[in-house]
Order: C-alpha cells, then structure tokens, then sequence
C-alpha cells in the first residue's frame, strides 16, 4: 500500500492561509499599552466525540447562500480551527480560554462543550452537529492533486468549499446513507487541495478542500504542524524496514 498524501477534512481539516497550524504554533500577539505582548489564541484546538466529517465530500452542492455539503457522522477525536468558529460566543470564550500561553488540553476547550452539548449557534439557531476535523478514512481516502485556477492550461473547478466548524443538521433519507449530515459550508476561491487526484467535484458539485499552501507534495506532510498526524503517517505507511 502506497501512503496517500493528503485528506481536512476536512482539516474536512485542515490550513496556513486559515490559521491552522499546531498546538504550540501561535498567532504574533499584539501590543498592549504597556507595550507588552498579548496572548495569542490558540489555532487549533482538540476534542473528543461526534462531529460532521466533511474532508472527503466531492459533491458540495452551491446555493444562495454557500454550499450544502454531504458528511459522514463520526465518533473520534477531533480537531477545531479557532478562528473558524461561528458561533460569536463559543469562539470569544474559545479564544479567551484557550491561548498560547495557556493552551487548553484535549476537551478543555469551550467549543468542545458546545458541540457536544448540542449547543453550537450559528445566526440565532442552535446546531446539534458541527463539522470538524479528524482523521478518519485518511490512509484510502486522499490522492492530493495541486489545483490552481490561475495556472495555464488548468483543468477544474475554480471554487472551492471550507467545512471547518460549520454547522449541519441531520437528512432524513439520505441520499447516501454513509452520509446522513447536511453541512452549511462556506465557498472559496483561489487555488485548493483536490482529492482523488482530481481537480473537479462529482456529480455537478464543488470539493470540500484545503488551501494549496498547507502541503508539502514533495515531504508530504503539513506545512504546519497538525495534532495527530505523525501517528496517522505510520499508521498508513507500509510494513517495512526503514
């Protein structure tokens, strides 16, 4: 088995251009009037339990208002992009809790309570499921294509779509009972990460995708640091002597 470069998810999901790099990585505080140095918030944050899957969607269909993308349902650890958050409230205690001086731990974070409670609000409606990132399916799922609209001769679509913290609500009768979650997602332009080595989403939709600038084709590896991803690496490599 050859290892894949690349899911987000997702980072679904995950990232350099939509501040997602590592736990310890931190955004340049800004100046008090003292002059010192503020705390920055903390990029990503971890969590446990379920959460919307979008990384590996290929068909987000564009409305009036975004894209409505199809997600898989999931029970994992998870990883949250702070300054993605919409909700105003959960993303204010968010970023005042959890900072790189004081980073939260796994769960610690408060969004991590309102996604599991049930208590995510995203214009006045509260959302009992919210897209985030995790690794599931990362070793079969990915075949990352560079994808730049500005490039000569491209081929694909010039739009792209984010899931990263959206909100989503539950389809009944799902087209595709794999996945049963409809993501609100918000759509993107400029170059992207395409999956399954191509440029182009399936079945008249966009691809829920990543900045191009978060990967490294020739390491393949993030450009930034991702929790988790050393593991998953290894997981996916094959057995063999280095």
């Amino acid at each position: 088995m050859q290892f894949p470069m690349l899911p987000f998810a997702c980072m679904a999901f995950v990232i350099a251009s939509y501040g997602t790099p590592s736990l310890a990585d931190v955004r340049p505080g800004s100046a008090d009037t003292d002059g010192k140095t503020k705390a920055a918030p903390q990029m990503l944050v971890e969590c446990t339990g379920w959460h919307a899957l979008c990384s590996g969607s290929v068909d987000c269909q564009v409305n009036a208002t975004g894209a409505d993308c199809a997600c898989w349902r999931v029970n994992e650890p998870h990883i949250v992009m702070t300054d993605e958050i919409q909700d105003p409230t959960v993303k204010r205690l968010t970023e005042a809790r959890c900072t790189d001086k004081h980073p939260c731990a796994i769960d610690e974070a408060p969004v991590c309570g309102a996604i599991r409670s049930g208590k995510y609000e995203v214009d006045g409606v509260n959302y009992e499921w919210v897209s985030t990132f995790s690794y599931r399916g990362w070793c079969e799922l990915y075949q990352p294509k560079a994808c730049d609209p500005s490039e000569s001769g491209y081929i694909g679509d010039t739009q792209w779509t984010i899931c990263d913290v959206a909100p989503c609500v539950e389809t009944l009768n799902a087209t595709d009972p794999e996945r049963p979650l409809s993501c609100q997602c918000r759509i993107k332009d400029g170059a992207f990460i395409g999956t399954k080595d191509s440029c182009t989403g399936e079945d008249g939709g966009i691809i829920s995708a990543m900045p191009l600038d978060v990967w490294d084709f020739e390491n393949k590896t993030f450009t930034s640091p991702v929790p988790g991803f050393d593991h998953v690496r290894a997981a996916c490599a094959p057995l063999r002597s280095d």
